[in-house]
């Protein structure tokens, strides 16, 4: 009996050591308001000492989506945050609430300045890193992370690829349609994070030279039936998260899938309660997006599972978080 509690003792005095996870986000903000509960969730996550916030970049060409980017970040006292944004070729969708945000809130780029490239940030930031301690989370198009794998070496900076090698440890990428035994997606239930730059999605899922963990749309959109943010009107109206979801929504006090947010969440806390992860496999990508999973016992992509009779716990999770206060700081 003495052991055991010895080894519980233990257990939790090296769980309490353990260091926040360090998160490198990338999202399409414009969209979808989820891209910004999801980075709410981060900031939370964050003030709770379970994260460290590395940079914060916008996969799309929106004009707009950076100023929303940083407007939130300064709502969680984070305004110092590296912000960057995808340049050449990319994606640029018209998005409902970002030009709001942009408008109604304090941001760096009031003044006409531009993002500095997203590469850029990825460089700096990820230099800075331990070996193999960045999670980087895609929430949106994988445009950004292709640009980095082709990034070549110069002035005594590594390859992007060599890069990635030695500072990521995992990329937790919110995308895919993992239906049935074994998955099969056939694209009838859409799939717009990878479709919309279906040539930047196929080279990263084939190529990426760390692990990939994919939470697809059937745990965590639809047809997964869950959704939060209703919660968002019981904070401040000066909340550029809460304001995302009333423009969007046209409405206060209404839900959102929570794709972007389960996708944060497992980035930062893991399975714990919430959900079960698939065994190691391949996403067999096509060009157009579809793909087939192939089990594979020396393959480092996984995917979310649902867990049955779950869904409300894990939006309760979620709307928990999204109700939380920016933490002030000096």
């Amino acid at each position: 009996m003495k052991l055991h509690l010895l080894l519980c003792l233990i257990l939790v005095s090296i769980e309490a050591r353990s260091e926040p996870v360090r998160i490198f986000f990338d999202t399409d903000m414009a969209t979808d308001c989820d891209d910004a509960g999801a980075l709410a969730v981060l900031h939370v996550l964050a003030d709770q000492g379970e994260c460290e916030i590395l940079a914060t970049v916008s996969s799309s060409l929106n004009p707009t989506a950076c100023a929303a980017i940083d407007a939130i970040n300064r709502y969680y006292q984070r305004p110092d945050l590296p912000v960057g944004t995808v340049r050449g070729t990319g994606v640029n969708e018209k998005s409902r609430f970002t030009q709001s945000l942009a408008a109604e809130f304090v941001h760096r780029f009031k003044d006409g300045s531009q993002p500095p490239d997203a590469l850029t940030v990825y460089r700096d930031v990820l230099e800075k890193q331990p070996d193999g301690s960045v999670t980087l989370v895609t929430v949106g198009y994988l445009t950004n992370l292709r640009n980095l794998m082709r990034l070549p070496a110069s002035d005594g900076h590594v390859s992007g690829l060599d890069l990635i090698r030695a500072k990521v440890k995992r990329c937790v990428c919110m995308g895919g349609n993992f239906m049935g035994r074994p998955p099969v997606d056939d694209l009838k239930l859409d799939n717009v994070n990878f479709r919309r730059d279906a040539a930047a999605a196929v080279e990263v899922i084939r190529h990426w030279p760390t692990r990939i963990d994919f939470a697809g749309r059937e745990v965590c959109s639809i047809p997964s039936g869950l959704k939060a943010g209703a919660v968002l009107i019981d904070t401040p109206e000066e909340n550029p998260v809460r304001r995302a979801y009333e423009v969007y929504l046209g409405g206060p006090g209404r839900t959102r899938h929570v794709a972007d947010l389960v996708t944060v969440l497992y980035a930062v806390r893991g399975l714990r309660d919430c959900w079960n992860l698939s065994a190691a496999g391949t996403m067999d990508i096509a060009p157009d997006c579809a793909f087939k999973w192939r089990p594979n016992i020396d393959g480092t992509q996984h995917h979310l599972l649902k867990k049955p009779g779950n869904d409300r716990h894990v939006e309760s999770v979620i709307d928990g978080l999204l109700k939380v206060p920016p933490r002030p700081r000096p």
